[in-house]
């Protein structure tokens, strides 16, 4: 463990079990993310959950995920020191991108963004392990020109999956119960598990919980929006369970396979992660693509 003193120069960001401040080192150019947890404010399965996340990092070395460079404790906090990347989250970057445009992403920039969030994830489930928690906001941007940060270039961007608090290692066919993830982009049956809807207590899941989240991610760059959007756990269960998706008008053929293969209720008729980069979407030229003339979708069909 190194004991270079850290520096913190600001806070990026506060969430409820953790805060993420800018950091850096002594004797070192280098800036950093850190991670720190309040060891009196967290509850135990938090603590867990972030020690997991250690644990899995550190073994960790790819282009597309976040990289983890040491860990610290002290009496009061946790901290978990990463990489610093400088483009924000992808959520952010859409929501400025809609501000400015009015319009949703090119399929060529969607192309771009989810060609690297996928090898980052089959780079995941090759090693047995499954995020659990995909989504926007957990997909990060680096930019090695200061100039392509400052005017959002995103052809320029490395794209980076972060958090893995709630990622877990498992074996192949094993399925796991546990309650975990967000909402909006939350797995039919773990939805269901949250809900306590009868019937889902005891059913499981496995590493394809992260092909819907991609799916989601997938439409919302597409689209600019969530295909199930709800006011509430309530009303989101309701739209996912009839399971209707409009398809805009612009949507080619090859990014409707794609959706089509990713939103499906139940994981098994979802294509996995090696299917999924074979996919005409990631492989072929935009140009080539042909226009769909699909409106709609259904999950269960």
């Amino acid at each position: 463990m190194s004991t270079e003193a850290l520096t913190f120069t600001k806070r990026i960001s506060e969430g409820p079990f953790c805060e993420i401040f800018l950091t850096s080192k002594t004797n070192d150019n280098k800036l950093y993310a850190t991670i720190v947890g309040n060891k009196s404010k967290l509850h135990k399965d938090i603590i867990e959950y972030l020690e997991t996340e250690q644990s899995i990092m550190k073994d960790l070395d790819h282009p597309n995920i976040l990289k983890f460079i040491e860990s610290r404790e002290n009496s009061e906090n946790i901290y978990i020191i990463t990489e610093y990347y400088n483009g924000g989250t992808l959520d952010a970057f859409l929501k400025k991108y809609q501000k400015k445009n009015n319009k949703p992403l090119s399929e060529e920039t969607v192309q771009y963004i989810m060609r690297q969030i996928i090898e980052g994830l089959k780079y995941l489930h090759n090693n047995n392990i499954m995020h659990r928690d995909l989504k926007l906001s957990n997909i990060m941007l680096q930019y090695d020109d200061e100039n392509d940060c400052i005017h959002n270039n995103i052809m320029k961007a490395k794209i980076k999956i972060v958090d893995l608090k709630f990622a877990k290692k498992f074996k192949k066919g094993e399925l796991v119960k546990d309650v975990l993830g967000s909402p909006t982009s939350m797995d039919p049956i773990i939805l269901g598990k949250l809900m306590k809807t009868k019937g889902y207590e005891d059913v499981g899941y496995d590493e394809k919980v992260d092909i819907w989240s991609l799916g989601i991610i997938f439409y919302e760059l597409l689209v600019g929006k969530n295909p199930f959007e709800a006011e509430d756990l309530e009303q989101l269960a309701e739209k996912i369970n009839k399971g209707d998706i409009v398809i805009p008008e612009t949507i080619s053929e090859e990014a409707y396979l794609f959706l089509n293969n990713t939103l499906r209720f139940y994981g098994d008729k979802r294509a996995n992660i090696d299917m999924l980069c074979n996919y005409d979407f990631l492989k072929k030229n935009v140009n080539q693509f042909k226009k769909s003339t699909k409106t709609t979708m259904n999950i269960h069909n």
